[in-house]
């Protein structure tokens, strides 16, 4: 019996560093490296607030004088004539907020500030690598992969875009287009953890159980305190009915990462198909609690596993 709940595949992001010719004023760069700072912290907020003080300094109205709110002005595509960028720092500090804005899945604003720092600078590619990210969050898949296309047209060793495009693919099923990008990707940078992960989910899928397991391995070589990996092994073992085996790594995972709601609801599954009932019930309620969507896939889950067990008994 195969199972296991839909395993979002890990994307990788995109931060801009300060453009080393760049003539904004010290202080736009001094908001731009507190910014940059704030979000490595994880207080995105903070670096949304920075960013933005970074791009007004380094940017101002047309020469026409005009005195109206430039931030209401840039807030459509079609207003960036009426705005003077002087300095590239802009764009970056746009393509950065539009990633802290990100991390707050506020997706919309995320891509706006995309679209602007693409309007600034059209061949940046990580702005499109970015944008292809919050397009993919929002499962408009096509417009995703069009901004990976993109940023890789600019940059064919973007070794991130093309990790990127092949989530996209393996969630439209496309499953020979994405494991020709994890393939890409490694080649070009094979320290990258997260291709590993999502190449083994890719081979699953494609019923290569030894290619999966040994996509799962390097990823944990590679990171040993990478839950997704212990997570990934844990799922490919199962398929096996290496139970034992499974649950020791689901625990793994949950030991590095508390809060991984689908190594918990794995977990109880595997419990539940070893006759564990009630310990595979706390795993059910706290994979739940920490992520209510799960409900219906999980009941779905252990409905099947219940049936599985009354057949083989």
């Amino acid at each position: 019996m195969k199972f296991h709940l839909i395993a979002k595949a890990a994307i990788a992001l995109s931060f801009l560093a300060s453009p080393c010719l760049a003539q904004a004023p010290g202080a736009a760069h001094d908001h731009f490296n507190r910014g940059g700072s704030l979000y490595q912290k994880g207080d995105f907020e903070g670096a949304v607030a920075e960013f933005t003080k970074a791009v007004e300094i380094s940017s101002r109205l047309d020469n026409r004088g005009r005195a109206d709110d430039w931030r209401r002005k840039t807030g459509a595509a079609s207003s960036f004539e009426e705005v003077r960028v002087l300095d590239p720092l802009a764009a970056a500090a746009y393509a950065n907020r539009g990633l802290a804005r990100y991390r707050l899945r506020d997706y919309e604003d995320a891509i706006a500030d995309f679209d602007r720092a693409i309007a600034i600078s059209p061949r940046l590619p990580d702005a499109y690598n970015n944008r292809g990210m919050a397009r993919y969050d929002m499962e408009d898949y096509d417009r995703a992969i069009a901004d990976f296309d993109r940023a890789i047209a600019i940059d064919p060793r973007y070794a991130k875009a093309y990790n990127n495009r092949g989530n996209a693919y393996m969630d439209k099923e496309d499953l020979d287009r994405a494991l020709a990008d994890f393939d890409k990707a490694i080649a070009l940078d094979p320290r990258i953890t997260a291709v590993y992960f999502n190449r083994g989910f890719a081979r699953r899928r494609k019923e290569d159980g030894d290619g999966a397991l040994k996509d799962f391995d390097k990823a944990i070589a590679l990171d040993p305190r990478s839950a997704s990996g212990y997570y990934g092994r844990a799922v490919a073992l199962c398929d096996r009915n290496e139970l034992d085996r499974a649950v020791n790594d689901f625990n793994r995972a949950i030991e590095l990462d508390p809060r991984y709601a689908l190594a918990y609801g794995n977990r109880g599954l595997a419990l539940l198909r070893q006759g564990k009932d009630a310990e595979a019930e706390k795993d059910f309620e706290r994979a739940v609690a920490l992520r209510p969507k799960l409900k219906a896939e999980l009941e779905s889950n252990i409905e099947q596993t219940r049936k599985w067990r009354q057949k083989v008994r």
